[in-house]
C-alpha cells in the first residue's frame, strides 16, 4: 500500500490505478488529477499491461468530486483558474484516449469529477453501495460540454437534464438500469467479478479490442458509415497475426494464443 494520492501497482497484465486519499474520500486535487495524467500515460507506455482498473482505497467512496478546499488557490486568477481546468481536461483526456481496456471498480460515492472519471472508462462496476451526482447546479458553475456530452451519450439527453439540473443522486439499481453503470455485483463479488472479467480481456485479441475503442468512439463523434479508420482497421485485421492465430485455433479445436500487445 502506497502513501501516495493516486499510485499504480501491476498484477501480471492488469495495471490497478488507485485513488488513495481515503480521508477525504478521494476528493481531487491538483496532486490527483496530475497523478491520472502521469500514471495513465504510464500504463499506456508499458506493453506489458493489457486492462487497467481503476478504484479506490476508501471502502466508503470512490471519489467525492474535486477538492472544493483548493477552489479558492486555483481560481485566485483567470491564469491559475485556466492552468486549473486545463489540467482537469487533460485527465479525463488521458482516461478517454487510453489505447487498452479501462475499467472503474466502483463502491460508495461518485460524486462530480469521480463521476466524470469513472464515466471516460470503458466500463464501471459497481455494488449496491455506489451512488452517482453531478451537482454543479449546487455550485452555481456550468458543467463543461465535453463531459455533458459523454453523460448524454450514456444515458440520453432527457435523464441528463435531469440528473444535472437536478443535482440527482442516482443509486446503484438505477444506475444499471438506465446505462451509467455496466453491471452490479453483490458487495463481496465485485472484486473478483471486475478482476474475472479484466483476465478474460487479456485472453482474447488485443487488436480486436482496441479496434471496437476505435469503433465506439467513431460512433460517438457521429459516424453512421464506414470511415477511414475502421477501413483500415478491417483490412488490418484480416491481414495480422491474431486473426491468423484465432483462426487456426478454431479449426484445430484449442485455445487461441494471441500475441497482438
Amino acid at each position: 500500500m502506497s502513501n501516495d494520492p493516486i499510485y499504480l501497482q501491476k498484477n501480471g497484465e492488469i495495471a490497478e490505478i488507485v485513488l488513495n486519499r481515503p480521508e477525504k474520500l478521494n476528493a481531487l486535487n491538483a496532486e490527483v488529477w496530475q497523478g491520472i495524467i502521469d500514471l495513465f500515460g504510464q500504463a499506456g507506455a508499458d506493453a506489458a499491461i493489457k486492462v487497467v482498473i481503476l478504484r479506490s482505497s476508501a471502502p466508503r467512496a470512490f471519489a467525492a468530486g474535486a477538492d472544493i478546499s483548493e477552489f479558492p488557490i486555483v481560481h485566485a486568477t483567470a491564469e491559475s483558474a485556466g492552468a486549473y481546468h486545463d489540467k482537469i481536461r487533460h485527465a479525463y483526456d488521458a482516461i478517454h484516449a487510453l489505447n487498452k481496456p479501462t475499467i472503474a471498480m466502483i463502491r460508495g460515492v461518485c460524486f462530480g469529477g469521480g463521476c466524470a472519471i469513472a464515466l471516460n472508462c470503458d466500463l464501471r462496476y459497481i455494488d449496491p453501495t455506489a451512488h452517482f451526482c453531478i451537482p454543479p447546479a449546487r455550485l452555481g458553475i456550468a458543467y463543461s460540454l465535453m463531459e455533458t456530452k459523454r453523460l448524454s451519450d450514456l444515458i440520453g439527453p432527457s435523464r441528463a437534464k435531469e440528473m444535472l439540473m437536478g443535482a440527482k443522486v442516482i443509486e446503484a439499481e438505477e444506475a444499471v438500469n438506465i446505462g451509467l453503470a455496466t453491471r452490479l455485483f453483490e458487495p463481496d463479488q465485485l472484486e473478483t467479478g471486475t478482476h474475472e472479467f479484466a483476465q478474460n480481456l487479456c485472453g482474447l485479441s488485443q487488436f480486436t479490442i482496441r479496434a471496437v475503442k476505435t469503433m465506439v468512439e467513431e460512433i460517438s463523434a457521429g459516424a453512421v458509415d464506414e470511415t477511414e479508420t475502421s477501413k483500415r482497421l478491417r483490412g488490418e485485421g484480416f491481414q495480422g497475426a491474431d486473426y491468423i492465430e484465432g483462426r487456426d485455433a478454431f479449426l484445430e479445436k484449442r485455445k487461441a494464443k494471441f500475441t497482438y500487445s
